[in-house]
Formats: C-alpha cells, structure tokens, sequence
C-alpha cells in the first residue's frame, strides 16, 4: 500500500505508524549458555554466517575444459525465513562430532520487530498510514488521488481488513472552496437584483453584469503574486491519516 501510495501524483511520502515490521525473535537460555560454554556473541555470530545470501555461480561455464558440453547454473538456498530454518543454525561442533543448535540454546519465534509502538483504531489494531503532500503541489487533486487508489485496492485487501480515513485536513480547503462559490453566486445575485432595479432595463443590466466576472478574474489573478491561496486555509497540506483495520 506505502509504495502505491507514495506513487500518486501530488504525495511527498508515506509513513506507516504503529504496525510492527515482521521479526525473528531469538529468546536465548542463560542456563543453557552457561552450560555449554557459549555466550551470545558465539550465538550472533552463527547467525550472521549462516543466514547470508552466497553467490553460487555455475558448472561448466566458459573457458570449459574440451568434451564439456553442458553448463548448469547453480542455485544457492537464500536466507532462512522460517523459525524451523533458524533453529537448525549450528552454533558450535566439537571435534567428537558434537552439534549444539540454536534450538538447543534459544526459542525462535516469528513475531514483530518493536512492540513499543501500536495502533488502534475505534479499539481495534491497525495500521496507522500517514501521508503528506509533495510541497507545491495541489493537495485537494492529491486527497482525490489517494482516495481513489484505496477503493481500488480494497477490493484486494483480505476480507478481514477495511480501511478508513479518520483525519483528512483538506477538508478546510474543500469547505473554503465551497464557501467562496456560494458566497460569488450570492454576490452576483445580488448585483443583478440592485442593477435591474436601479437601472430599469436588462441591457442596461447586462454591462456591469459583465464587469463583475473581468474583476474576479483580475483580483485573483494578482491572488498568487501576493502569496494568497485557498490552500493557506490548510496550515499542514495534506495529512490523511488512514487506519487499516
């Protein structure tokens, strides 16, 4: 969801707030340790040699010796991503043959990377995804993009999982946008009403009916020279905080 997100024509960055990152979590035994002579270092550094990503390369290649008429490409087992894999990590051998595994010394468990930060919405765990706009560019265009995205995506979301947008602040703009249409239509209502009844005539009501729209387009056109925007409504630009529930 973060990279299509952040994808969107108009958003700065994602950030995902309160759903841990999946972990392999190692709870080691002392007692175990001291017995067998081992400390956690001895168990850190199993680890870090034997879950790697090793280059295998192939057999027969170029330059081949004479007679060589097959090459086979050689594909090397990547990192453990299992529990049952980790605990199979062998920690120390003895020279009688003896094996000590991490299973021996440890309980391996996949759980989450951090606990002390979690997520909740309307009592239930979620996921807190934050977006923020791209500076400069036109917020409401990039609420309705994100918008938009979610309800494509939420037809491939598990059946157990919703989402909602619980914090939008570009609802101030596209409430001002609304106010200031209302407030022009009202305006200009009302500027036909005094005019037709000062003036008597509609041709005559027809010249400063025409005036009104020139002077719009001229004061906001000079809006942007003086940093005037509907968007300084919003104090942040676009916040949506989306819980995935």
């Amino acid at each position: 969801v973060v990279d299509q997100v952040t994808r969107v024509q108009g958003v700065g960055s994602a950030q995902v707030f309160g759903a841990g990152r999946y972990a392999m979590r190692l709870w080691v035994k002392p007692d175990r340790l001291t017995k067998l002579g081992l400390t956690v270092p001895d168990v850190v550094r199993a680890i870090q040699s034997q879950n790697a990503v090793n280059p295998a390369g192939k057999i027969g290649g170029e330059p081949a010796p004479e007679g060589q008429e097959f090459t086979y490409s050689v594909r090397a087992k990547g990192r453990l991503v299992k529990p049952e894999e980790f605990e199979q990590i062998i920690v120390r051998e003895t020279p009688d043959g003896g094996i000590v595994r991490l299973k021996d010394v440890a309980r391996v468990e996949l759980g989450a990377q951090d606990y002390s930060l979690m997520g909740r919405l309307n009592g239930k765990p979620a996921a807190i995804l934050a977006i923020y706009q791209l500076p400069g560019s036109n917020a409401i265009k990039a609420a309705e993009g994100v918008k938009k995205l979610l309800v494509d995506l939420k037809q491939r979301f598990p059946d157990d999982v919703d989402y909602v947008i619980s914090l939008d602040t570009t609802q101030a703009v596209s409430e001002g946008i609304h106010e200031i249409t209302i407030t022009l239509s009202i305006a200009i209502a009302l500027v036909i009403v005094v005019v037709y009844l000062f003036l008597q005539g509609w041709r005559a009501t027809i010249i400063p009916l025409l005036a009104v729209p020139v002077s719009l387009i001229g004061t906001f056109a000079f809006f942007p020279l003086f940093g005037f925007s509907i968007n300084t409504l919003s104090l942040f630009g676009l916040v949506l905080a989306i819980g995935l529930v």
